[in-house]
């Protein structure tokens, strides 16, 4: 048994925000754009730019960047290394809503690991503090529906897919009222691809193709083809509980050819368990072969990648203690 889930799509697109600085600030939203089509660059530009950086709340926020493009590239293990660097920075003198997405960053990293409670005492602490900004402020709106989509993923890895859903579509509710552009829409493409998902667990398959065509509308809107690529998996896993496995292929290789680019291991390793699954069905044992050995292979990688970072969490525990 695996020892994290990494089956539910996690809601990375952060807002990161940085004060301009001359040249450094069209460096930064370049790395903020890369961030989830190209990790490696934005991580590249993040670690230049700290050599210089003096500002706490900068230094957090670029800390944040690179855990957060660790976990595009699924490196558990080093996006863990910084966000405790981040952790270390928020007793220091910083802006509220740094600390809160100081906050949020760590539960991610919690819920990753399974560790549920801490996950949900991270998120109240975060709440608290969100709850405190003006009603309509935009970084209020986007931390409540950050933090009820973690919430959702929580529950839905305790197979509790009607709580989930109540905390997605509240989360849903506080991006809906921010101005739509590429992030506020990849947020909704992720919520509304789990959304999908809670219904596939509640095994109300119409539903879930319905939220799997809003997600695919979403990443197109923002412009994120491994979202693309995550709500077409989520098409065809539909057909082909529906056992429509023909159309649930074409779905799948087309899913495939959109995030070859992407490298996203936890990505791959779904369309290629489907797409073993589709031909075995199909009685095609020569496809079923070389897909299940792709699946099998990313399979091990992953498991090597949580058991470092389970033991680097355990490590900082026993540091802590």
């Amino acid at each position: 048994m695996r020892l994290f889930k990494f089956y539910f799509l996690f809601l990375l697109f952060w807002s990161v925000s940085f004060t301009a600085q001359n040249n450094n600030d069209s460096l930064k939203k370049r790395a903020n754009s890369v961030i989830y089509e190209q990790p490696d660059e934005s991580i590249s530009i993040a670690l230049k730019l700290l050599k210089g950086e003096k500002r706490v709340d900068e230094i957090a926020h670029l800390y944040m960047l690179i855990s957060n493009a660790y976990i595009a590239k699924r490196n558990n293990d080093s996006s863990l290394i910084y966000i405790l660097k981040a952790a270390d920075l928020i007793n220091k003198e910083s802006l509220p809503t740094t600390k809160i997405k100081i906050l949020n960053s760590v539960a991610v990293q919690y819920q990753q690991m399974e560790l549920y409670d801490k996950a949900l005492e991270t998120l109240d602490q975060s709440l608290q503090l969100t709850e405190k900004l003006e009603a309509n402020d935009k970084d209020r709106l986007f931390n409540a529906g950050f933090n009820y989509a973690v919430r959702g993923m929580i529950y839905r890895n305790q197979s509790n897919p009607d709580l989930a859903l109540e905390k997605f579509k509240m989360a849903a509710v506080n991006f809906k009222k921010l101005n739509l552009d590429r992030k506020s829409a990849a947020n909704l493409s992720i919520i509304y691809y789990n959304i999908g998902y809670c219904y596939i667990d509640l095994m109300q398959l119409q539903q879930a193709s319905a939220y799997f065509q809003k997600s695919e509308e979403y990443a197109k809107t923002g412009e994120a083809k491994s979202l693309e690529a995550y709500a077409l998996k989520g098409k065809g896993e539909t057909l082909f509980l529906t056992q429509n496995y023909g159309a649930s292929l074409q779905t799948l290789y087309e899913a495939e050819k959109i995030a070859l680019p992407v490298g996203d291991l936890v990505l791959n390793e779904g369309l290629y368990k489907l797409i073993a699954d589709n031909n075995l069905v199909l009685n095609d044992f020569e496809k079923f072969q070389n897909y299940n050995s792709k699946y099998l292979e990313i399979q091990k990688t992953l498991e090597q990648n949580e058991l470092k970072s389970l033991n680097r969490y355990l490590n900082t525990q026993n540091l802590e203690q």
